[in-house]
């Protein structure tokens, strides 16, 4: 595309005001490549140029303190097949940067076509950019490819110029921005090797560095004799017929002695060429360092966390194990204590059943149980039990232990009739509890029950003794 004159004139010179100090991180570099650009510079005729289509690459090392801009625009060259298209570089090297800078929200055309991102900016340089090229023909394949060409020519000649860019402030925060800004108008910064050697481009074969002043005459090329490709006039020696008489016939003349240039120069520039191949290879092998070192130590952290969790659920077993034999040790403890206990009030107990047979019941057999309920087997009572009243037989009274007791003839709900004997011997209303006679047979052979749970509560508050008989 040819230049073509911007609809509106450039952005105002951003206002001057000391930036904040900003001091230079991991979190200060900048490495974005191919992102959408258009550059804006005032013609030798006073209008404003421009040259859309481009593609911005910054690079940006703070512990280093080094940078490198890249601008980057693809031709159609007849010297490589079609369809593809050919990147030329310019390259702005931080060493001819005089000023840099930022304007976070340009109001121009160009602008407005990049987006809402969009950012420019302004770069016054000491020395023109250097323009990139493959060592092959520079003829273009059609007219926009030449236009194109003509506008990078023209681009390269210049020392102030505007870039416009448009980076999501996600990817690339405006802080990082002002602070390369800030290195790149210290005269601080110097080149990253990496970026700026241009062996390995164009598939290996390399590129030529085509320098150029502010008059466009050509300066210096690297690699390659450059004039031809710039369109420039070879100036072809006369033929020897065309040559005037007198200079058919040539005194010899004495030979010059040429002076010897200095070779400083060159061992300057193979010095700094050094410099910078030995800094890229130290960059790269810290790199490698860093990887290395963070999966090491993230490796570690797993390591130390999965140890933790084995030995924390095995002392969590042992700590379960312990506290469960604690607890039963505990609980066999308390039971042999209640048992004790229980042995120790058993045998009075004994003791007044075997009065209860012994002056109660006539020596008659007595059998009763722990469990549930206390049996008792009454036997050598001859006499049958009548629904209306209870009388005891004439062995149990003629022991006068049963002469005087009371008897209620009136039944009670169920056949059920109260007695209550106050004769009987102390101990025996301490213990004895609800007596249940029923006939199990025909005979006159009765079975008593007596409940623990009453027996207790009989000793326990020390109620008289009472039966109740069902028939």
């Amino acid at each position: 595309m040819s230049s073509t004159a911007s609809d509106s004139d450039p952005d105002p010179a951003p206002t001057t005001i000391p930036p904040p100090t900003l001091i230079p991180t991991a979190n200060s570099d900048i490495d974005v490549t191919a992102q959408p650009a258009v550059v804006v510079w005032r013609g030798s005729d006073g209008e404003d140029q421009s040259l859309p289509q481009l593609n911005l690459d910054l690079h940006y090392n703070a512990r280093s303190n080094k940078a490198f801009f890249k601008l980057r625009i693809a031709v159609a060259l007849k010297a490589h097949p079609r369809p593809r298209k050919t990147n030329l570089f310019l390259f702005i090297h931080p060493e001819r940067i005089r000023t840099v800078a930022l304007n976070e929200s340009p109001c121009s055309a160009e602008a407005k076509t990049l987006g809402p991102d969009a950012f420019c900016l302004r770069f016054d340089l000491k020395k023109a950019p250097a323009l990139v090229v493959p060592r092959d023909s520079l003829a273009p394949r059609n007219q926009t490819s030449g236009s194109m060409l003509d506008s990078l020519r023209a681009l390269a000649q210049q020392t102030t110029f505007a870039v416009y860019s448009s980076i999501p402030r996600r990817t690339l925060p405006r802080r990082r921005l002002l602070s390369l800004c800030e290195a790149a108008s210290s005269d601080g910064l110097r080149s990253i090797a990496a970026h700026s050697n241009i062996t390995s481009l164009y598939a290996g074969n390399g590129g030529k560095v085509i320098e150029t002043d502010t008059r466009g005459i050509s300066a210096t090329a690297v690699g390659y004799e450059h004039d031809t490709a710039l369109g420039l006039p070879a100036e072809n020696p006369p033929a020897y017929n065309e040559l005037p008489a007198g200079s058919q016939r040539l005194e010899p003349r004495p030979p010059k002695k040429r002076r010897r240039s200095s070779p400083q120069p060159s061992i300057g520039v193979d010095r700094k060429y050094i410099e910078d191949i030995c800094a890229h290879i130290i960059d790269s092998k810290l790199s490698d360092l860093r990887r290395d070192v963070t999966k090491q130590l993230q490796e570690l952290e797993t390591r130390v966390i999965e140890y933790v969790d084995e030995n924390l659920s095995v002392q969590r077993k042992d700590v379960t194990g312990d506290i469960g034999d604690k607890i039963e040790d505990e609980y066999y403890g308390l039971k042999l204590d209640l048992q004790n206990y229980v042995d120790i009030l058993w045998p009075e107990r004994d003791l007044v059943f075997d009065l209860l047979v012994s002056h109660a019941l006539f020596e008659s057999t007595l059998g009763y149980s722990y469990e549930e309920a206390v049996v008792l087997g009454v036997h050598g009572m001859s006499e049958t039990i009548a629904l209306e009243g209870v009388w005891a037989p004439q062995p149990y009274r003629d022991t006068g232990i049963a002469g005087a007791a009371t008897y209620f003839d009136t039944p009670a709900p169920h056949g059920r009739v109260l007695i209550q004997d106050p004769f009987l011997p102390e101990d025996l209303n301490y213990i004895l509890g609800h007596l249940v006679v029923r006939r199990e047979s025909s005979e006159p052979s009765p079975v008593c029950y007596i409940h623990k749970p009453d027996i207790e509560l009989a000793h326990r508050f020390q109620v008289p003794t009472q039966a109740t008989f069902y028939l």
